[in-house]
């Protein structure tokens, strides 16, 4: 799985680089092993209805990290609320649902999006993959990058690439490989994105984050 998780990372970076700024038209989603597809907001509800549905079989709801207690009431405030753009949201949840099915000696199996992968003819496999997701997150996380990265301006995507040069060039000076392209839309788009172990290494990302500005302009709101 490591290719995938690395273009999960780079798909991240496209929003990270700009701070909070807000992305593209698409987010992307691991489909297999070896490949990453785009996702329109469609695609994203569709891939809900297959992997979290609202009520689990026996009429109880789904289990999620995140439930708020049935005596919660409108008074209740906030603690820690997370600032961090949705696509660095993205990879945290991306590691966790990773996590999940790696810890039950699972992995992704086909297209998780298509309801008819032949993966979910088994009812063990499929439960599994629904507990991780609402575990994770995952689909929220994903519907919230896919909204927030519609419709960018030229001036947002222009502040956008600026950031992405600015982490990137700080990540090839700790022997990162950093390909890019450009998309239709003109953003800059990873085309390899790896770290020179070649693992899934958060801690070099953090730390440019961290000398470049962007995780004060995030704490900021910036």
């Amino acid at each position: 799985m490591r290719r995938a998780q690395w273009l999960i990372l780079a798909s991240a970076m496209l929003f990270v680089g700009s701070g909070c700024t807000a992305g593209g038209s698409a987010v992307s989603i691991i489909r297999d092993v070896d490949a990453i597809q785009v996702m329109s907001p469609e695609e994203v509800t569709a891939m809900r209805s297959t992997l979290v549905p609202a009520l689990a079989s026996d009429g109880s709801q789904v289990e999620t990290d995140g439930s708020v207690p049935d005596d919660a009431t409108a008074d209740t405030i906030p603690l820690n609320e997370d600032k961090r753009p949705p696509e660095l949201k993205l990879f945290d949840a991306f590691k966790s649902f990773s996590g999940c099915l790696d810890d039950a000696g699972e992995g992704i199996r086909g297209d998780l999006q298509d309801p008819n992968n032949p993966a979910y003819q088994d009812p063990a496999y499929l439960e599994l993959i629904q507990k991780c997701a609402a575990r994770s997150d995952i689909v929220n996380v994903l519907e919230e990058v896919s909204t927030s990265r519609a419709n960018l301006t030229p001036e947002e995507i222009k502040v956008k690439n600026e950031g992405f040069v600015i982490i990137s060039d700080c990540l090839k000076k700790k022997g990162w490989k950093i390909e890019t392209t450009i998309d239709a839309s003109g953003l800059i788009t990873p085309s390899q994105f790896q770290s020179a172990d070649g693992e899934l290494n958060d801690r070099d990302l953090n730390q440019c984050l961290t000398e470049t500005g962007i995780n004060d302009a995030i704490e900021d709101g910036a």
